[in-house]
């Protein structure tokens, strides 16, 4: 503490005084402006801004030492209150003049008055807008991908010895197989609560047999892909953006690129060509599960003999209710399959990214596919199927 009493004796004070001549009004800078003084060179920015008006120069010829801290405080008193008539620095010396430039061009922001805050409506419309053009820009380059992937297929066609049938084997076990306990379980429980749901509420009506009817033809036509999409699409999704964003983070695909391997063909195309089988098959899994699910709680809560229940199944749905469900599942497992190895793909290298874009997959990869789902089952009913 003695020390440190002895280092202040040997600070001159900094200083500020305003000085007017022939109508320029000056403020003369002296002393030492150094962290040590920092305190007393504040006090002293405050007494001359609240004392005096706006100066038109400030005279730093003076002033003895200077470092970070006081030429930081020195342009704040500059880009105080003086910023209207355009203060600047007299009599710098060229060590005082090239601190004060760095310093000025590292903290620009610091003294600069926060803009004004639009009005709601405005931020409102900045925020649609920038969602907007998100969501073209998602467009285009899933659009784009989408391109580059069915380039990758054609030249596959065309050399089948550039396929990697034991990539696209092992990804037809993770996605497809190993996504057949999760699926075949969620669709039995919804196929029985969507069955209970509307025979408690048709029962009002007596007419809860066709609560079997209705459980029949939502299952094959909507339930059942829209089950086993989303379950996928969290699954799949995910998994793709992972193993790919860390090979990308780990920056293995830059090195497959310099040794001539083609990324798309090599990651890409395997993991969407396994994901349009495999995701039909599972489709089809959901359907009689939650058709399944349906007749056990008819026989709970009906008290409906399966035979019955399968007789009334069978005059109730038809053939093409299983094929528009069908139909709808190589499209979804498209988008699925894309979604997430384009956001592998732009990950963009820490671990952190992995996770955003793991993210950002799943919420792209399920929205995707409901409103595909819609599409389809607008157009489909529209063509009479």
């Amino acid at each position: 503490m003695h020390d440190y009493d002895e280092v202040l004796d040997r600070i001159a004070k900094p200083a500020l005084r305003s000085a007017e001549e022939r109508g320029t009004r000056r403020i003369l800078v002296s002393g030492d402006w150094t962290l040590a003084a920092l305190r007393e060179a504040q006090a002293a920015v405050e007494a001359v801004e609240a004392s005096n008006g706006p100066a038109h120069e400030i005279d730093i010829g003076d002033m003895r030492r200077l470092d970070t801290a006081g030429a930081l405080t020195l342009i704040g008193l500059r880009d105080g209150k003086l910023a209207a008539t355009t203060a600047d620095f007299a009599r710098a010396r060229p060590e005082h003049r090239i601190l004060l430039d760095e310093i000025a061009r590292a903290a620009p922001a610091s003294f600069e008055e926060a803009p004004p805050r639009d009005g709601a409506a405005i931020e409102s419309l900045r925020r649609f807008l920038s969602a907007a053009t998100a969501i073209a820009r998602d467009a285009i380059r899933l659009t784009t991908f989408l391109g580059e992937t069915t380039a990758a297929f054609a030249r596959v066609v065309v050399r089948p010895g550039r396929f990697r049938i034991k990539a696209f084997i092992h990804q037809l076990q993770q996605t497809g197989l190993s996504a057949v306990p999760i699926i075949a379980l969620v669709s039995f429980l919804i196929g029985g609560v969507v069955m209970q749901q509307a025979a408690f509420q048709l029962q009002k009506f007596g007419a809860e047999t066709m609560s079997i009817d209705m459980l029949g033809i939502l299952a094959l036509r909507e339930l059942g892909v829209i089950l086993a999409a989303v379950m996928v699409a969290g699954r799949s999704a995910s998994a793709f953006t992972a193993q790919i964003g860390t090979m990308k983070m780990r920056e293995e695909i830059d090195a497959m690129r310099t040794l001539g391997i083609d990324p798309i063909e090599t990651l890409v195309l395997p993991r969407v060509l396994a994901l349009m089988i495999a995701l039909p098959l599972l489709v089809f899994l959901a359907d009689i599960m939650a058709l399944a699910g349906g007749a056990v709680m008819a026989k709970l809560y009906l008290s409906l003999e399966t035979d019955m229940y399968l007789q009334r199944l069978n005059s109730a749905v038809q053939t093409k209710h299983l094929y528009v469900g069908l139909i709808k599942a190589p499209f979804a497992a498209l988008v699925i399959g894309l979604v997430g190895c384009l956001e592998g793909l732009s990950v963009q290298g820490s671990a952190e990214s992995v996770g955003t874009q793991v993210t950002t997959a799943v919420v792209k990869a399920i929205f995707l596919v409901l409103v595909l789902d819609a599409v389809f089952a607008i157009f489909l009913s529209a063509a009479g199927f």
